[in-house]
């Protein structure tokens, strides 16, 4: 082959090169998508007003490049206590779940439950991000925690009794979602049930159960309204504590630019949307009691809340000291907590 012919086949040869990766470099890179799985439905406060708004701000930041698809409803697995394991395990990438739902997996976290730490959902989220370092972190080794945040505070709902003091709590079988608040519900005369939100309508229903300790929230996104009638308000019940983690490997797969979002968008402040999102539906679910004719609001006067404060106050010592015991830093954490104020 003589150099002419040599020339023109390289020619040809590098001109095709050239074309496929013109034509590799012209089509679109697919985008990358990662599962949330949420055991409530679509309706829910979180699913609606804060991964839907998380999941639109991240695909508009990465130009698409990076997506978050939400299966709500439980549909990549029901039971809402599996759901910290789901994203261990990577049935989904994220998962959205309560620590109080097993309570002993959780024992630093949940301490946000205890009475006096704080007196709205955003400064409890404070509170526990100021302990994370060093104190809660360790409970989310086998995860990235994206967001950890608080809900509005509870109320004592019943299906057929009011409760206007404390002794009217005496012997009510009242669902609590996790083991801390199963202790101050103790503390108070009652009969604390533990069980999934999930479930609470039905035992209601059934009269499995007397009432419930849990937000306002719950009325519409759980329809508890149609199964409680009285409400006793005032004491100073600590706040569940909330998370959204990541698979470790799926957030490791990612590509840096792709990591740096998720960081950017997550994380300590960027929780308080979470909580702050629970404070306002919290209020239309107090307007929502005290505009209806099937329901009634009692706020417990200062004589019951005092005594009520006080035992409170008492399990919380209690609480502390015995969660010590089993070489939780709870001082310190609960301490680290309270200075968040």
């Amino acid at each position: 082959m003589n150099s002419t012919i040599k020339k023109a086949a390289f020619a040809v040869m590098t001109s095709g090169l050239a074309g496929m990766v013109l034509a590799g470099a012209s089509t679109p890179v697919s985008a990358v998508e990662l599962k949330l799985a949420s055991f409530t439905g679509p309706k829910h406060a979180m699913n609606r007003a804060f991964f839907t708004p998380w999941a639109k701000e991240v695909d508009k930041i990465s130009n698409g490049s990076l997506k978050i698809k939400l299966f709500v409803g439980g549909k990549l697995g029901k039971g809402p206590a599996r759901q910290f394991k789901r994203a261990v395990d990577g049935v989904a990438d994220m998962s959205f779940g309560l620590q109080g739902f097993t309570s002993s997996q959780f024992r630093r976290t949940t301490l946000i439950e205890l009475p006096g730490i704080a007196k709205d959902g955003v400064q409890a989220t404070r509170a526990m991000w100021a302990a994370y370092d060093g104190l809660i972190e360790k409970e989310y080794k086998s995860v990235k925690l994206l967001f950890m945040w608080a809900v509005d505070r509870p109320v004592i709902m019943t299906k057929n009794k009011q409760v206007k003091s404390i002794d009217d709590l005496k012997g009510l079988k009242l669902r609590t979602p996790s083991q801390f608040q199963a202790k101050l519900l103790k503390a108070l005369g009652a009969s604390p049930v533990p069980m999934p939100i999930t479930k609470v309508y039905n035992a209601l229903a059934r009269g499995l159960l007397d009432g419930v300790l849990t937000s306002t929230t719950t009325l519409t996104s759980f329809k508890l309204k149609e199964v409680t009638k009285y409400f006793a308000d005032g004491l100073p019940w600590g706040r569940s504590p909330m998370f959204l983690v990541m698979n470790k490997k799926s957030y490791a797969g990612l590509s840096a630019e792709h990591k740096a979002i998720i960081d950017k968008t997550t994380g300590a402040k960027n929780s308080e949307k979470g909580s702050a999102v629970y404070d306002r539906e919290s209020i239309d679910g107090f307007n929502l009691i005290k505009n209806s004719k099937n329901h009634e609001l009692f706020k417990l006067p200062p004589a019951e809340l005092k005594k009520g404060t006080t035992l409170l106050m008492k399990a919380r010592e209690a609480i502390v000291a015995e969660t010590s015991a089993q070489g939780i830093k709870a001082k310190e954490i609960v301490a680290k907590m309270d200075a968040a104020r």
